[in-house]
């Protein structure tokens, strides 16, 4: 029987459950951030305003934005309901974040009369029980479901029924569209005179591998033509791998601080190359004298053990704290994990 994968993705989570309990909010600019904006309600983001964005910036976007504190107590307990709700559908779910995750449904699809119907139901049932909408995406596989959810974002689906109808949706996208192409390997392809997903097609997989390296260029050789074999991964028996220190004596100074963080990276990056595995997330953990604690994380859809990409994630969300005095502990960690195995069969049931 041919896999079929559902990705829920809710729309923006955090916002949402702040909206839904103070309804004044309901149409308004809102943002739920520290330093930085972590969800922006969707009026916000007309202003231009997205996740990972300073929140001074954000305001001078938008005069009137209104900024709520991170409650993440809150959405965690949010978070468990909806995954309570989803585990009794099937066991076959790989939860990606607070907020969205993959759900094989292969073996239960034919209890219902559609893809459509089942997709329906499925949104409907989320916001009954939590008041939030979701939108949803379903596929052959990872990475059709994934780009599915948000062609009708929010509160709304879209089906893809084999790699076809995908490639006819996407072939005329920007070649961003595709993930693992960021800001960078995108100028690289554009001088290249690569501007759309359908400039891909001429080149052979031999062709962009060597041009590109074997990771990159097979993944946008095989996601162009909706290829992907990575399974729902349920079983994952590490959740996360990193390492903390605690310092007796506060640091305080720039010099301090960024040896120590690139101590822990190096450390936890060597475990995870260790242990075989590619990440999706890195997180980076501070608590001050004082006790307060802060976390960041910054995740991409395509796991990864490129030491250059997890570092440069790393880099981007140190660049939007402030960290210069009395750190009392420092952590970096990895989550997401995936099988370095897994990954290589996409590669692999090519040649």
């Amino acid at each position: 029987m041919r896999k079929l994968i559902m990705h829920y993705d809710m729309d923006a989570f955090y916002a949402s459950i702040e909206i839904r309990d103070n309804p004044k909010y309901k149409d308004k600019p809102i943002v739920v951030a520290g330093g930085v904006v972590t969800t922006a309600s969707y009026p916000a983001r007309k202003f231009g305003i997205h996740s990972a964005m300073n929140t001074l910036d954000a305001k001078r976007l938008c005069p009137k934005l209104i900024v709520l504190p991170v409650n993440k107590e809150k959405y965690s307990y949010e978070s468990k309901i909806i995954q309570k709700l989803v585990l009794k559908i099937t066991h076959k779910v790989e939860f990606i974040a607070l907020d969205e995750g993959f759900v094989d449904i292969t073996d239960i699809i034919s209890k219902f009369p559609s893809k459509e119907i089942f997709a329906k139901i499925f949104r409907k049932r989320i916001y009954e029980i939590t008041g939030l909408t979701c939108s949803v995406g379903i596929g052959p596989n990872k990475l059709t479901a994934k780009i599915a959810s948000d062609i009708n974002k929010p509160g709304g689906q879209h089906i893809f029924n084999n790699e076809s109808e995908f490639i006819e949706f996407i072939k005329e996208k920007n070649i961003r569209k595709l993930p693992g192409v960021g800001k960078q390997f995108e100028k690289l392809l554009n001088k290249n005179n690569i501007n759309y997903v359908k400039d891909i097609y001429p080149f052979s997989l031999k062709e962009l591998t060597a041009k590109y390296g074997t990771s990159r260029g097979g993944l946008l050789y095989t996601y162009s033509r909706g290829i992907d074999h990575r399974e729902v991964d349920f079983n994952r028996a590490i959740h996360s791998i990193g390492n903390e220190n605690t310092f007796r004596i506060p640091l305080d100074s720039e010099e301090e601080i960024n040896r120590e963080i690139e101590d822990l990276f190096n450390w936890s990056y060597n475990r995870l190359k260790s242990k075989k595995l590619l990440a999706k997330t890195i997180s980076l953990k501070v608590r001050f004298k004082n006790r307060e604690t802060l976390t960041r994380s910054k995740t991409r859809f395509i796991p990864s053990d490129d030491k250059d990409i997890l570092k440069g994630m790393l880099d981007e969300i140190l660049v939007t704290l402030n960290l210069n005095n009395n750190i009392k502990l420092l952590g970096v960690s990895f989550s997401n994990l995936e099988n370095h195995s897994n990954r290589q069969l996409t590669f692999e049931k090519l040649y």
